[in-house]
């Protein structure tokens, strides 16, 4: 996703690409662990489950008791009543613990600046945050706890032991207290933040949180078009980044909430469901139910020389197929109710700022291509760039189109950030960087009750302080958020609302020189990669147009260069640039399928003559063309304005020269589509113009005349002989 710093690990984790997700065993072995907690298990985990996350060792070594609070409530301090925590606790040690104490504890002065929490977050584990509440009643026992073992917790802390009240953010949590072969000491704990809010603010302000969420995947594409690594795909849709994100969207149940789309992905998941077509130079065919395009089964008409990109190892069509359609079902569900908000990013999330410096109307076209609203389904869509990095320079935002809104991060302006702003004409929304770090830790600090501690932590500051509407942008997910996590956003002081809505009224001035440019750990899109993207794009629409049946090759050039023109190719532009030079070879290719032949000279005998070309496809697709003839203007040459050809077929095309100027004229035949466009083939040939003389003209006219009278003469004599005889 977009959250924290260019440095920090979530910028470096998105900028792989949701695809390329950190290892998957400890993405699996957080799963498992922290479903306990999310779910609120109340029996012991057993089985595999339990083997693994004992096998992998303690999150954290110096505890050996790993306490996990799967639920709070209320996620505040109330007014009065009590907090009621809920969680899991499992033995990570190889030796057994036996008297346990699972104890509350809570900090003893509030943290009263967004700053001020975003230190806290980042204090070890073994800091000092707090005071145990051990008064009789108020903690859980656990007789004995084996290696590996879990069991559940439950600990009930009445208002009256919170000796808390000052408005502001907490230190909250659980203490585990044990015995083992070292004696009785605190062997493992987990923290968050508490916030507190008087009912007299409660009751009076609400504080507009909105929460935006990212659909957008790094794609890469074979020479013939086709998606690569689609294992990882297939992980991403059932059970990786794209599903959680979809899943997450359902768990809110209709909540507002802000999607950031990059239409590329459902177009990329689109394909997959169709079987994942190599690119073709056939006609597309009828719409499937999900509102794509399904091959023909004539349509395999590639050029020779294409990439297969399945292998041995590769899961199977129809598999990734089934997967993708179910994805694609889930997406418009949650995109299409009604009270939230979706925003596209340049199609194939194109990088920015390289575009801006390099080809600033590649920029506007990928813009243009997500349109303003989702295909198929209509959804409304409005512009927006979102930099993973979340940081934009001064010059870059200067060059944007002022139709899009630009989301950056607090951190990508000097100063105080407020959360919207107008910087160089443009709407610019600053998201909370440290919201969307997540909790403290010592668990994940993504985990769904850590998030939602942190984003209600946030709002109650800003609430109590200069009132500023939060905004998150939610980051990569380990897992789906649960409904439970929006609930517990539901608290009397904060409203959740979609981004336009919570910062229409934000709307300071700032001068561009506050922006922090990015910083970038590679090269990035250079000089050389533009220039070839808009030749195969160019190169593209030369092809199609010759091409009577296919209207759409043109768009998936252009979409696949998008593609290799993303933030995640950016990374490695060298297999950028190539994947670029591949298509392009793919089209040139087909471009030279259709060729010319020329005569090698031709010889005008008088002031018009005819001659031919033979014009042929070696294509598996009809074609049509023109032959147009270049030559100086004291030459007129017409004909060949309209040249079918059928697969692999030949014709020659009867052309008729006219001048009345003697000598040698140099004339080029060169294929063009119907407009006029070179196609690339062509042929130059000498062009002769010879006009006999008129005294030739008449001596072979008198002869002509004399050869006709002595064959009278001759007749009438033979007559006259005839007769006198």
């Amino acid at each position: 996703m977009v959250s924290g710093g260019p440095g920090s690990p979530r910028a470096r984790h998105y900028s792989r690409g949701v695809l390329r997700p950190s290892p998957l065993s400890r993405a699996l072995i957080g799963v498992a662990a922290a479903a306990v907690a999310a779910l609120g298990l109340v029996s012991a985990v057993a089985g595999s489950a339990a083997a693994a996350a004992a096998s992998a060792g303690p999150p954290d070594p110096t505890q050996p008791l790993t306490l996990r609070m799967g639920s709070i409530t209320p996620d505040y301090i109330p007014d009065q009543g009590p907090i009621v925590i809920r969680g899991t606790i499992t033995n990570d040690s190889a030796e057994e613990w036996t008297a346990i104490n699972v104890e509350g504890f809570i900090g003893s002065e509030p943290i009263t600046t967004t700053a001020a929490l975003d230190v806290a977050a980042r204090a070890p584990v073994s800091a000092d945050v707090g005071h145990r509440i051990a008064a009789p009643g108020t903690f859980d026992t656990i007789a004995s706890l084996q290696p590996g073992q879990t069991v559940s917790f439950t600990v009930r802390l009445p208002r009256s032991k919170l000796e808390v009240s000052a408005p502001g953010v907490y230190w909250f949590g659980v203490h585990a207290l044990g015995d083992s072969a070292a004696g009785r000491i605190t062997a493992g704990r987990d923290r968050t933040f508490l916030p507190l809010v008087p009912p007299a603010v409660a009751n009076t302000r609400v504080e507009q949180t909105a929460l935006v969420l990212p659909v957008r995947a790094g794609v890469t594409r074979g020479p013939d078009g086709t998606i690569q690594e689609v294992g990882r795909w297939l992980h991403s849709l059932r059970s990786g980044a794209l599903d959680h994100v979809v899943s997450t969207g359902g768990a809110a149940h209709g909540r507002p909430l802000t999607w950031v789309v990059d239409p590329a992905v459902v177009d990329v998941v689109r394909r997959l469901a169709q079987g994942n077509p190599p690119r073709t130079l056939a006609t597309p065919t009828t719409r499937n139910p999900d509102g794509g395009t399904s091959p023909s089964p004539s349509s395999g008409a590639t050029a020779s020389g294409s990439a297969d990109s399945t292998s041995d190892t590769a899961p199977a069509p129809s598999e990734v197929a089934k997967a993708a359609r179910g994805w694609l079902r889930q997406l418009h569900q949650v995109l299409s109710i009604g009270g939230g908000q979706v925003m596209g990013l340049p199609y194939g999330d194109l990088e920015v700022d390289t575009a801006v410096r390099y080809d600033r109307p590649f920029l506007v076209a990928a813009l243009h291509r997500t349109g303003h609203t989702l295909s198929p389904w209509g959804v409304p869509l409005s512009p927006v760039i979102v930099p993973p990095a979340g940081r934009i320079s001064g010059p870059t935002l200067g060059d944007v189109p002022r139709s899009s809104t630009v989301l950056l991060e607090d951190t990508a302006v000097r100063g105080a950030a407020p959360a919207g702003a107008t910087i160089n004409d443009h709407k610019v929304v600053l998201s909370s960087s440290g919201a969307a770090e997540g909790g403290p830790g010592p668990v994940d600090p993504l985990s769904p009750l850590a998030l939602r501690q942190r984003i209600l932590s946030e709002a109650a500051l800003r609430l109590l302080g200069d009132q500023q509407p939060l905004v998150v942008q939610l980051p990569t997910l380990h897992r789906p958020l649960p409904q439970s996590f929006f609930s517990g956003l539901e608290v009397p002081w904060l409203q959740l609302s979609t981004l336009d809505a919570a910062t229409a009224g934000s709307t300071a001035l700032l001068s561009g020189a506050r922006l922090r440019s990015p910083v970038t750990d590679g090269l990035g899109l250079g000089p050389a990669f533009y220039p070839e993207a808009d030749r195969v794009i160019e190169d593209g629409a030369a092809l199609q147009s010759m091409l009577p049946d296919n209207h759409v090759l043109r768009r998936q050039i252009f979409d696949e260069t998008t593609g290799n023109a993303s933030y995640s190719s950016a990374e490695d532009p060298v297999a950028a640039l190539a994947r670029v030079r591949s298509t392009s070879s793919w089209v040139n290719g087909n471009l030279t399928g259709v060729a010319l032949a020329a005569p090698e000279k031709v010889t005008l005998a008088s002031a018009t003559g005819h001659f031919s070309a033979l014009v042929s496809n070696d294509l598996d697709v009809p074609v049509t063309v023109k032959v147009r003839a270049v030559s100086d203007p004291q030459i007129t040459i017409t004909g060949g304005e309209r040249v079918q050809l059928a697969p692999h077929g030949r014709t020659s095309v009867l052309l008729t020269a006219s001048t009345h100027v003697l000598g040698v004229h140099s004339v080029t035949l060169e294929l063009t589509n119907l407009a006029g466009r070179p196609l690339g083939a062509s042929e130059t040939f000498p062009m002769r113009a010879e006009a006999v003389s008129r005294l030739i003209w008449v001596i072979l006219g008198a002869g002509v005349a004399l050869l006709f009278g002595a064959i009278v003469v001759r007749l009438v004599r033979r007559v006259m002989r005839s007769r006198t005889s």
